[in-house]
């Protein structure tokens, strides 16, 4: 009875000794991310007077409208905020769009070389983005795709990786009565997957469609080398900062603009993404 109740009291300790170690982690990422809100409506002045950490002495309001309609290289902050989120909606609705049929039909088909595309799928998670980087140089040069916004999507396109994974494993977990039962009906193949799979699907396809919406909104090397004459907020940012060497406020405000986007999809889709992602992962 002893010996349980000192394992208990080590249990308690160690539970203790945890949720502190992870309380100082969680401040360790939070603070500087507070520090970096409130220093955004500083003046250039008051931050540089070396009222570094402090609240400003004046709030400037206007410091996100100003950092908007900053210009570098003749293009606005603004216009590589469009930039930014046609890029983000499209690469995301055609690489989901993609990797859900391609799950769906793997998932759910027996075919010749269904196991060779599973282990290629997997093998692309394997190989880091260095190893495929002259590849697709010499790809966007040979099909003249370079520079521009169709040559970005295009390699945004590929459907293997973690979200053809993860779908896959959605789908497999989802049973073939429903389709045996709207064929029955006189449903097609194209009708079972649009009006009976994606639908059971959707909480899946939910979470890995926020999630590559935060991969490509933070993406910086594929605009950096395919568009770099159209701007991204995340290609924008580089210039910026060195433009606006002095002024952190304005640089401080223009990251925000960047990262309020993100941190309000992730706050608001965070049990979504949490939910479905364990249970694919753990299904599949």
């Amino acid at each position: 009875m002893n010996r349980l109740k000192k394992m208990s009291r080590g249990y308690k300790a160690v539970k203790w000794i945890m949720f502190v170690v992870f309380v100082v982690y969680s401040l360790t990422l939070l603070l500087p991310f507070v520090w970096m809100f409130y220093s955004s409506f500083k003046s250039s002045g008051d931050f540089n007077a070396g009222n570094v950490f402090g609240f400003p002495e004046e709030w400037k309001f206007d410091n996100i409208i100003e950092v908007l309609r900053y210009e570098i290289e003749g293009q606005s902050v603004l216009s590589m905020l469009g930039m930014s989120v046609l890029t983000t909606l499209l690469g995301t609705v055609i690489n989901v769009g993609l990797s859900a049929v391609a799950a769906y039909a793997v998932s759910k088909y027996k075919f010749p070389g269904r196991k060779v595309i599973l282990g290629v799928a997997i093998f692309t998670m394997i190989v880091p983005i260095v190893g495929t980087l002259p590849a697709q140089v010499q790809m966007m040069e040979t099909f003249h795709m370079q520079d521009s916004l169709i040559g970005v999507l295009f390699l945004y396109s590929g459907c293997f990786g973690f979200n053809f994974i993860m779908l896959h494993g959605s789908f497999e977990t989802i049973s073939w009565s429903y389709a045996e039962a709207a064929q029955i009906d006189g449903a097609n193949r194209a009708q079972i997957l649009f009006r009976i799979m994606l639908p059971i699907a959707k909480g899946p396809i939910i979470a890995v469609s926020i999630l590559q919406a935060i991969i490509y909104w933070n993406d910086y090397s594929t605009p950096f080398l395919f568009m770099n004459s159209y701007k991204t907020l995340a290609v924008g940012l580089y210039s910026l900062q060195n433009d606006m060497q002095n002024d952190y406020p304005m640089v401080f405000s223009a990251v925000m603009v960047a990262v309020l986007p993100v941190v309000i999809l992730f706050a608001v889709f965070q049990k979504t993404i949490i939910k479905n992602t364990v249970a694919g992962g753990l299904k599949g």
